[in-house]
């Protein structure tokens, strides 16, 4: 008896030893990584090293909404951009207007991110329109729900001939089930702190398991190492990126296993469709009862584009959408099969590594809707609009 009461008290001091060497080789590492914190990649040091009081303001409605007044920079692998926003916060030239033709609604794609405010293709398709004032609302990191409280909000009130949904299936229906999640939370404050940098919940006592990730996502360097770790390690043995070299000597780094994740909530029968699905019905329905017109703009992705290139089929996500705009009586302009034409020409409208469009492909976009919407000016109920003709090559006006 007394043998098996000293081996239990050996295994105890052995377990408690294991313990407390777990403890210390983990602080230590923690140590190390905030005396050396370039160890770290730099996408997960931001989330430690970011200023949470710098990211845009809360707002009530949208849950969140960029600086009024201010001037920001954007960087990436491939640019430095800088931004000026308006009253509102969003990049319109001020004074804010009292009315809109044209009010574009969307996410960082139609913000314009990764370029100058110049070449945010809101703006290009205002340059290209004479007599049509087009307001640029959108909003870095928005999804659908959130372009119809947008709306409401700033759009509505400019009386608007024309109001242009620029949509972005390669993550719309993953922001849709982000912002849902957020609403039903019940945590009140900015909504683009809770996403992406540790999404707390009202109470800790009730999802103590969320809490923690929460905690150690903004405070843990370990952690944030560890993350970064196991995505590299998935990524390395999907064989990704896969690279496509480029007539005009660029290349673009294609991320499938990526895009497969993001967009695998656009298929009907999953809640991030139905959110989707709801908040373009019910834009449309007070667009129209204010005597507007709603056109749906679908924005393709990088992979969705150059994917095929490489002879690897990939499914467009907004085709289950299509079909139900179509049936909603919605209009909407699908800009795949244009961005697809000229990638197979040759033509690099995408960042390198961002998946953002380049300058090349925002002045795509604009050209390519500015068509459509001249085209139908007077059903729009638009000024007379003379397109200018402008080279995708230089973005400046045909004849300058």
């Amino acid at each position: 008896m007394m043998a098996v009461s000293l081996k239990f008290k050996k295994a105890i001091f052995s377990l408690v030893l294991l313990s407390v060497g777990c403890v210390l080789a983990l602080t230590l590492a923690e140590v190390i990584l905030r005396l050396f914190p370039n160890l770290l990649p730099a996408e997960r040091r931001q989330y430690l090293q970011v200023d949470l009081h710098n990211v845009g303001v809360a707002d009530p409605d949208t849950g969140h909404l960029h600086t009024p007044n201010s001037v920001g920079k954007l960087s990436g692998p491939d640019f430095t951009a800088t931004h000026h926003t308006d009253a509102h916060g969003f990049r319109n030239l001020m004074p804010w207007p009292t009315h809109g033709d044209v009010v574009v609604l969307g996410d960082s794609l139609v913000f314009g991110y990764g370029v100058e405010d110049n070449a945010a293709w809101p703006a290009l398709l205002g340059d290209q329109m004479s007599g049509v004032r087009v307001v640029n609302l959108g909003l870095i990191g928005a999804g659908p729900e959130q372009y119809l409280r947008v709306y409401r909000k700033f759009g509505a009130p400019l009386r608007p001939h024309l109001v242009v949904l620029g949509l972005f299936p390669d993550n719309d229906f993953w922001d849709a089930e982000m912002f849902d999640r957020w609403l039903r939370s019940g945590v009140e404050g900015n909504y683009m702190v809770w996403r992406n940098y540790g999404q707390r919940t009202k109470s800790a006592l009730r999802e103590p398991v969320v809490a923690l990730k929460s905690w150690l996502v903004s405070n843990s360097y370990l952690y944030n190492l560890s993350v970064a770790t196991v995505h590299a390690y998935r990524i390395r043995n999907s064989g990704e990126p896969k690279v496509l070299h480029m007539k005009d000597g660029s290349s673009l780094r294609l991320m499938p296993t990526e895009y497969l994740e993001r967009t695998e909530g656009c298929q009907p029968g999953r809640r991030s469709f139905t959110l989707v699905v709801n908040a373009i019905r019910q834009l449309d329905k007070e667009v129209r009862q204010s005597g507007s017109r709603l056109l749906v703009v679908v924005q393709p992705g990088k992979e969705q584009v150059y994917l095929p290139i490489m002879g690897e089929g990939i499914r467009n996500p907004a085709d289950p959408l299509k079909g139900e705009l179509e049936r909603m009586g919605i209009e909407y302009l699908d800009l795949t099969p244009t961005f697809r034409e000229r990638a197979a020409a040759g033509e690099t409208l995408f960042f390198e590594s961002d998946g953002h469009p380049n300058p090349q492909g925002y002045r795509l976009i604009a050209e390519t809707v500015g068509r459509h919407v001249t085209a139908h000016s007077a059903r729009y109920g638009l000024p007379v609009a003379q397109p200018r003709a402008v080279s995708l090559r230089t973005g400046k006006e045909i004849g300058e």
